[in-house]
């Protein structure tokens, strides 16, 4: 698996420096020949700028030079299993447009081996938003490698999750935690419609589509506010509302709508997203970093779920933002070492350790872009 892994990643860093002009015509994508469209407007620029990120990460923080995981920057060697699962949804970024399958699907097993030596025991995790947002990456790993393994975890996962967490407490939803049911958050319920329908997607078993609706109904109704397109972050069991926002819980609601969208072709979904967009990127025209920049990867989330609205027509000011954040992280990594700090304006001071989930989130960031150019 270790000789295995080095060979994989070795293939990683020399596709990371691929240039458009190296790459053959089948791997170029036909948006780069439109007429009058600039370099920074094409698919394939920023999918190089998400690899070349992504290299100068995996240089500086993997573990050790036979394992795929990176430390997370929290005191110790091993990641947290949000940050290694955010990470694995990175790796899909890379491989899942331009590399050949059978390489795409030999990267995909060696960290899924990693990550589950580490972590042996997924279903065990009490945080159920992670078993969830692990959930939706094991389906992308599924459709990008074609191996069935991983939509059986997903599948086991997610209706084990449906069956134990899932009640009329409070008129529905799902539990945040397995071990103390006292909080059903819009995390947890967006990123369950989120996983259901890409079970759906993956099986076309119409139960997940009816679930997904179901958890949606319940979240819009109690933490979405169409008037304003704030996504509230959710219930307490006493019925108490919380009123944070997140750039994360935006940017899922984002993607729960999109996907309920494709799914039934009900208009209401997408005027939801376009609500929740609008308030997630501001009126001002000013470049900024989605949410606060003490969120982490919540920023870089939030970018991947809102790329997938930006590609609609009508929807090129999402487009545009994404870029523009784009633009001015790139500009703003630190040239010594390729990494971007919590702030996408500036790049981190010569001595400034870099959290890496600042980093990770930046390469999410130019993987967004990339797809917004699709």
């Amino acid at each position: 698996m270790m000789l295995r892994f080095l060979a994989v990643f070795f293939v990683l860093a020399s596709l990371a420096g691929c240039k458009s002009s190296e790459c053959t015509k089948e791997e170029t994508p036909s948006d780069l020949v439109e007429q009058g469209k600039g370099i920074e407007d094409r698919e394939l620029y920023w999918y190089q700028r998400g690899t070349d990120s992504t290299r100068a990460i995996w240089a500086k923080y993997r573990l050790s030079n036979d394992v795929a995981l990176l430390a997370d920057g929290k005191g110790g060697d091993v990641p947290s299993f949000n940050f290694a699962t955010q990470v694995f949804s990175l790796l899909l970024d890379n491989v899942s447009t331009f590399w050949r399958m059978d390489l795409a699907a030999e990267a995909i097993d060696a960290y899924f081996g990693d990550l589950s030596s580490v972590y042996p025991d997924r279903a065990a995790n009490s945080r159920t938003d992670e078993v969830l947002k692990w959930a939706i990456v094991c389906v992308r790993a599924s459709r990008t490698s074609g191996n069935q393994k991983y939509l059986d975890e997903a599948r086991t996962l997610y209706d084990s999750l449906w069956l134990n967490q899932v009640d009329n407490a409070l008129g529905g939803g799902m539990w945040h935690r397995s071990d103390e049911k006292t909080l059903k958050s819009a995390s947890v319920n967006l990123s369950a419609v989120v996983a259901a329908l890409n079970l759906y997607h993956a099986t076309q078993d119409v139960k997940y589509l009816l679930q997904g609706r179901r958890l949606y109904k319940w979240t819009a109704e109690r933490m979405f506010d169409p008037a304003t397109g704030a996504v509230r972050e959710g219930l307490s069991m006493d019925g108490t509302r919380s009123d944070a926002e997140s750039a994360e819980n935006a940017g899922v609601f984002i993607g729960a709508s999109m996907r309920l969208y494709r799914a039934t072709g009900s208009a209401i979904y997408l005027v939801n997203a376009k609500k929740a967009a609008d308030r997630l990127i501001g009126s001002s025209d000013s470049v900024r970093c989605a949410g606060s920049v003490a969120e982490g990867l919540s920023n870089g989330v939030a970018m991947r779920y809102l790329a997938e609205l930006a590609r609609r027509p009508g929807c090129e000011k999402y487009r545009d933002y994404i870029l523009a954040n784009a633009r001015s992280a790139w500009t703003s990594r630190r040239l010594s070492d390729g990494l971007n700090g919590p702030d996408w304006t500036k790049p981190p001071l010569g001595g400034e350790t870099v959290d890496p989930q600042y980093a990770v989130s930046a390469a999410m960031l130019y993987m967004s872009a990339s797809r917004a150019c699709r």
